[in-house]
């Protein structure tokens, strides 16, 4: 739907966060921290096409949507739900670099092992936003 004449739209889709040009790459930003979204996307937008998406319910659906260049994801909670969603997220685009953000805290060897096998670049928070633009850079090339 369009916003002419009073219509509100209701496009489920996620939206595109930059007004770039067609040649830049497209980053899929997930992550249910809105204010770290944000801040990821006022510090990559001038580089990249940012799209965020912040619904885990919608993360794969998205990735299908906008066949990103690379993916950008927040291991929130580490919840198998997010472990599943990267695996099948990995599955789908094997050749689509994942760069995962994640709180600094023991989990099991296993869980670790999960998330070095699906990713291809892991920080953690507090994160430093110019080695993560580096990253991208540098995956993208």
């Amino acid at each position: 739907m369009s916003n002419q004449a009073g219509i509100i739209s209701h496009d489920k889709r996620p939206q595109v966060e930059s007004s770039s040009t067609v040649f830049q790459k497209r980053v899929l930003v997930f992550s249910p921290d809105i204010d770290l979204a944000r801040v990821l996307l006022l510090n990559l937008e001038d580089k990249f096409q940012i799209v965020r998406e912040h619904r885990l319910e919608q993360f794969e659906q998205a990735v299908k949507e906008i066949l990103p260049d690379l993916i950008l994801i927040d291991l929130f909670t580490f919840s198998t739900d997010i472990i599943k969603q990267l695996d099948i997220v990995r599955r789908m685009t094997s050749a689509v670099p994942i760069i995962a953000l994640r709180a600094y805290m023991s989990l099991t060897p296993e869980m670790n092992k999960s998330i070095d096998d699906l990713t291809d670049a892991v920080f953690y928070k507090p994160v430093d936003v110019e080695l993560i633009t580096q990253a991208i850079e540098d995956l993208l090339k």
